[in-house]
């Protein structure tokens, strides 16, 4: 007696179950071969693609379910989420409303457009989302992790922290919950307590990236450099070699630890990856005068500035570097600029003090030495 299309799907349910994958595959196509409208095996067929990371295989799988029925909204989340795996957000976003047209009180269609929007930037948006999925399942403990990261990205962290803790109450399991959580934790400046959120993200998971990194960071905020230095390690070696905040960790790290030959080609690798960030021109700036590169370091202060022109530390490196260079006067309008910004920050008036003294302009300088012993700074000469 022949099998029909109905019994090769429930084998391939039966082999899925016993992870026996490719059998399943198997199973579902012929089903499939037996009877192509047949919807159930194109959709079993889909998840078990996606379910092994074979996102463009599931997509056709997919698109064939849409054909039968495009009125179904999970058959579009199932379709999101393997664009969103495909880093395709645009068209992840698109099905994530198509979902939300046929119906707008599925919650995990607004998870789904949350996320998506979350990943293009767009974290006032991704907020009222997850908003819309938590009035709609106030359970779910991944729509309340995403919300605590969207609030991370508006640089809210009380209310960040607050909605990881409502995560991890509903699933002490979720990892990103708990990487969250010490994000948070880290921006309100309470790094022993981040480490701990980050250690136990990796408890569950021992090798996971962010947590790897977040507890470096955590480490480095305490001044255990070398410690937070393994840790980033740990995030390259986990192959997550393109990881650019690894990178970046890696290399201020060593640059506290006055290895800044090494720190320099850290912030290089960095700067492979993300061209424009800030903190790696800032950081090569800074390894580069203290290897006495003054000029390189001079070029990588003025590119920082085409990025940002309102950061006093920034014009502070500048006085510094150009004091090195023997451009006093170029340091003095640096050190005015610092001030500007910030009229607290000390040392911009300690160097400017210094620049006056050398301009000889000395009644001057004694008025900025007054100030920055003002400002707690012990000046000898």
């Amino acid at each position: 007696m022949s099998t029909s299309a109905e019994e090769w799907l429930a084998r391939g349910i039966w082999f899925s179950e016993l992870e026996r994958y490719e059998e399943a595959l198997a199973a579902y196509e012929q089903g499939l071969q037996l009877d192509p409208d047949l919807l159930p095996g194109w959709v079993l067929k889909g998840n078990l693609l996606s379910e092994l990371e074979r996102y463009e295989e599931a997509l056709v799988a997919y698109d064939h379910a849409l054909d039968l029925e495009s009125n179904e909204a999970e058959l579009w989340l199932f379709k999101g989420d393997a664009l969103g795996s495909l880093a395709r957000y645009e068209e992840a976003l698109q099905t994530s409303e198509r979902a939300l047209t046929l119906d707008p009180t599925d919650p995990m269609a607004w998870q789904l457009k949350a996320a998506t929007l979350a990943v293009l930037d767009r974290p006032e948006e991704a907020l009222a989302a997850y908003e819309r999925a938590l009035a709609l399942d106030p359970d779910e403990a991944e729509s309340w992790a995403g919300k605590g990261d969207a609030l991370m990205r508006l640089e809210r962290p009380e209310e960040a922290l607050e909605a990881f803790g409502r995560a991890l109450t509903l699933d002490p399991q979720e990892v990103s919950a708990w990487e969250g959580k010490g994000e948070a934790l880290a921006a309100l400046g309470k790094p022993e307590e981040a480490l701990l959120a980050f250690d136990e993200a990796l408890r569950l998971e021992p090798e996971d990236n962010d947590a790897l990194i977040g507890k470096g960071e955590a480490l480095s905020d305490l001044d255990r450099h070398e410690e937070a230095l393994g840790y980033f390690n740990r995030a390259l070696k986990s192959g997550e070699q393109d990881d650019v905040w690894a990178w970046i960790g890696k290399a201020t790290a060593l640059a506290e630890l006055e290895r800044h030959k090494e720190a320099l080609a850290a912030f290089d690798r960095a700067q492979s990856l993300q061209p424009e960030l800030e903190d790696i021109w800032l950081g090569r700036a800074l390894s580069l005068l203290k290897l006495e590169s003054y000029d390189e370091s001079f070029v990588a202060v003025e590119h920082l500035l085409q990025l940002d022109t309102s950061d006093p530390s920034v014009w502070l490196l500048r006085g510094d570097v150009c004091v090195q260079r023997k451009d006093y006067k170029r340091a003095l309008t640096s050190y005015n600029r610092a001030i500007e910004l910030d009229p607290d920050t000390a040392w911009a008036w300690v160097g400017k003090a210094a620049c006056l003294r050398l301009l000889g302009r000395y009644q001057q300088a004694d008025r900025a030495e007054r100030h920055a012993r003002k400002l707690g700074v012990i000046i000898r000469h």
